[in-house]
Formats: structure tokens, C-alpha cells, sequence
């Protein structure tokens, strides 16, 4: 059996960055969400290595990378993902990315294009999560967009609290089912790993961009994965499917897992369903 080793890498800007690699063959990066570290993958780390070169990548001030004071922008972890497949001189890479993972991605391709990616995943990342009041529901819905302007920075500045348990709590309770076990939900609270400054900054500046001119640069295969009791609205991917021209989209029900982190709470139904699609040529 493939071990999983802990690796390094510095970015252009002199950050050390962590990340966790198994497997060989083809390689499949993957990029969890804001907050989260490189273990959050590791189911799908156990099951991918098999055919595949799994690499799990730590964003800069998350689990084992350094923790620097600077560079929380979608922007910069966009070019931070280019400096990481330039250092591995990776091509036609498989990428999984979940939530503000996935944003990272959106900035990547709009800065870089896709020449290095030959199929994408995307867990659970709508286009736009701040609301324009002058948006009807239906766009609201399409779009993705939950976040109030008036009330964002009293959301983020909740991550500035040195006892944040309370609220990392809260969060995972709205992001998982209510068939969740409580073992899964330790689980994703374990693998909440940033400094609470370094949350807030992150937080605010995603809520904060506006992908829908990228979607249409998506020019790969494309699976888009949601659940049906998402905090984000389900018809946000629907409306990307429509926008990307090479795109599938997975609707996950509550049953399967259907919030935010469908591949902690059913990993083996995840798996198969990402599977099928890598292995359809």
C-alpha cells in the first residue's frame, strides 16, 4: 500500500506551503476549503492513491503550512496554485476542489487558463456568494449569493474571538446533514486549522468576488457537485452547468450526504460518483 508523505514547497512570495502525496499514475490535486486542511481529504486520499498520484495541498496559514500574516486573498491562492503545479511541472492535471478550494481554482483559470488541467471538480462553490440587492430571488438563487453586505463584517470579525469553538461548531451543524454522525462532524472540527485573523481576512475577501465571467473559461470536463440541503442554493450549480459547455452536474440528497461536505458524510458514494467521472474518457 501507497504511504502518505508530507511534502513542501515555497511560493514565489516565500511561503512554505505543506502538502500530502500517495499513489502514482496520473496526478489528481485536491484543494479543500477555507479553513480546512489537507486531511479533510483523506478518504478520498485512501481510495484515489490506488489508480492515481493523490496530492492534498495545505493553503498558505492552513494545518501544517506557515502561518504568515499576509496574502488571504482568493487572488493570491490562485497564483499560489500556479507557483504549486510550475514547482511539481505538472500537465493535464485532475483537479478536486471543495468550496473556497474551488474559488481558488476560478482565479487560477481566469489569471492562467486551463492548458494544465484536463478535468475539474467543484464542491460546493456558487459563482457569487454576496447578494446586489437589485437581484430577484431567482438570481439570487442562481448565482448563489447568501451573504448580506450590511452584516458581512460582523460575520467575519466573529473569527477574531479567542475562544471560537462555539462558532466552528455552529458552522459545521449548518454545513452537515441531520443524518451527520457525530465522529464526522469532530472530524471536519479537527481539520479546522487557520489562525482566526488570518479566517476573518480570508472569509470576507471570498464572499466578497464575483465568478460568473469565469464560467464560461471553464473549457474542461467539469463535474459540479452539490447536495440538496446545501447552505448554498442547489440552482447556483445548476446555473454554472449551463454556463460551463463541458459540464455535469451532481445533485447529492440529504440520504447521500447532500450539504457541504458530501465527501466526509457518505466518502464511499463520493468516491463513485467522482470515479464514473474520471473514468469516462
Amino acid at each position: 500500500m501507497s504511504k502518505v508523505i508530507s511534502k513542501y514547497f515555497t511560493t514565489n512570495d516565500n511561503v512554505k506551503l505543506h502538502y500530502l502525496e500517495a499513489g502514482s499514475g496520473q496526478t489528481i490535486v485536491m484543494l479543500p476549503g477555507a479553513g480546512f486542511s489537507a486531511e479533510l481529504f483523506i478518504n478520498q486520499i485512501a481510495e484515489f492513491k490506488k489508480k492515481y498520484r493523490v496530492i492534498s495541498l495545505d493553503k498558505r496559514g492552513h494545518g501544517k503550512s506557515e502561518k504568515v500574516d499576509f496574502g488571504y486573498r482568493v487572488s493570491r491562492l490562485g497564483k499560489d496554485l500556479h507557483d504549486f503545479l510550475e514547482f511539481l511541472e505538472l500537465d493535464k492535471t485532475i483537479i478536486i476542489a471543495h468550496s473556497l478550494g474551488a474559488s481558488s481554482v476560478y482565479e487560477y483559470i481566469d489569471l492562467f487558463g486551463t492548458d494544465k488541467i484536463s478535468k475539474l471538480v467543484i464542491i460546493d462553490e456558487p459563482a457569487s456568494l454576496l447578494i446586489n440587492p437589485k437581484w430577484s430571488e431567482n438570481e439570487r438563487q442562481n448565482y448563489g449569493a447568501i451573504y448580506e453586505a450590511s452584516t458581512l463584517h460582523e460575520l467575519t470579525n466573529k473569527f477574531f474571538a479567542e475562544d471560537s469553538l462555539e462558532l466552528l461548531t455552529e458552522i459545521v451543524n449548518r454545513m452537515t446533514t441531520q443524518l451527520a454522525a457525530q465522529e464526522q462532524k469532530n472530524f471536519i472540527l479537527k481539520c479546522m486549522d487557520i489562525p482566526g485573523k488570518s479566517a476573518a481576512k480570508l472569509y470576507f475577501n471570498n464572499i466578497c468576488q464575483d465568478f460568473r465571467d469565469v464560467m464560461h473559461k471553464i473549457d474542461v470536463p467539469t463535474l459540479l457537485i452539490t447536495g440538496k440541503v446545501s447552505l448554498h442554493p442547489w440552482q447556483s450549480h445548476k446555473w454554472m452547468s449551463e454556463q460551463i459547455p463541458l459540464s455535469k452536474l451532481e445533485l447529492i440528497s440529504e440520504e447521500d450526504g447532500g450539504n457541504h461536505f458530501p465527501f466526509v458524510e457518505k466518502p464511499d458514494n463520493f468516491n463513485k460518483i467522482v470515479a464514473s467521472f474520471l473514468n469516462n474518457q
